[in-house]
């Protein structure tokens, strides 16, 4: 069954041929138009998108253009965009699983030297401002951070403090937090009995902060995953 399109007043009516008259304008059936099926799908299909290699500007259009508009390189650059997207590269967890064990150990070794590092360097951090040398604490900040980084980088490339999975990892750190709470809470109550109350305030407080870490990841897990 064909569709035939008044060309005056746009009403659509269904037959093998035009209506005698349009029952919305009156027109005769020479003004009406026959909607052909190709027509539609060619109206729906969507351009083509070629991808700029160098600096990844989308065009849309039968062809590249002449030109990229961003970074001026020529039409031999673009590639097509077609099927589903894929990555040309990653970071992918664990990629160090496999190696030798001297390339695993000495990983370990860095990844945990690392993370003593931004402690360390918060800690004397501390210190310049409690010296009056803000400006030198800040750069221990800074460079805090970075080593974090480091951290999270050797993380990744061993693949065994956490998983791939954003769900599991949440499960992970809620348990973990909640024995933490557990641990500095036995060790504060320890320093208090040996009147060491520095180090108790300081630990329990750290306990409170382990509690609080944990509560917002069980709120985040139950949130995002049910």
């Amino acid at each position: 069954m064909s569709k035939w399109v008044c060309k005056v007043c746009g009403y659509v009516h269904e037959g093998d041929s035009a209506p005698e008259k349009c029952p919305v304008c009156g027109v005769g059936p020479d003004k009406f138009e026959e909607k052909k099926e190709a027509k539609a799908e060619e109206a729906d299909e969507e351009p083509s998108k070629w991808v700029c290699s160098v600096c990844g500007h989308v065009h849309e259009g039968e062809e590249p253009p002449a030109k990229c508009p961003v970074c001026s390189v020529g039409p031999e650059k673009f590639n097509k965009q077609s099927g589903e997207m894929t990555w040309a590269a990653e970071h992918v967890l664990g990629v160090a699983k496999g190696a030798s064990e001297d390339i695993i150990c000495d990983l370990r070794a860095n990844f945990e030297a690392e993370c003593t590092e931004v402690g360390m360097y918060l800690a004397m951090g501390r210190v310049a401002h409690r010296e009056g040398f803000p400006e030198i604490g800040v750069y221990y900040e800074q460079a805090a951070m970075e080593e974090a980084e480091h951290a999270a980088k050797f993380a990744e490339l061993l693949g065994e403090v956490l998983t791939d999975s954003t769900k599991k990892n949440l499960e992970l750190r809620v348990a973990a937090e909640n024995g933490a709470t557990l641990g500095k809470v036995d060790l504060a109550t320890r320093a208090k009995k040996a009147n060491l109350d520095a180090i108790h305030d300081t630990v329990h407080e750290m306990a409170r902060d382990e509690a609080r870490h944990g509560k917002a990841f069980a709120g985040l897990l139950k949130r995002y995953f049910g």
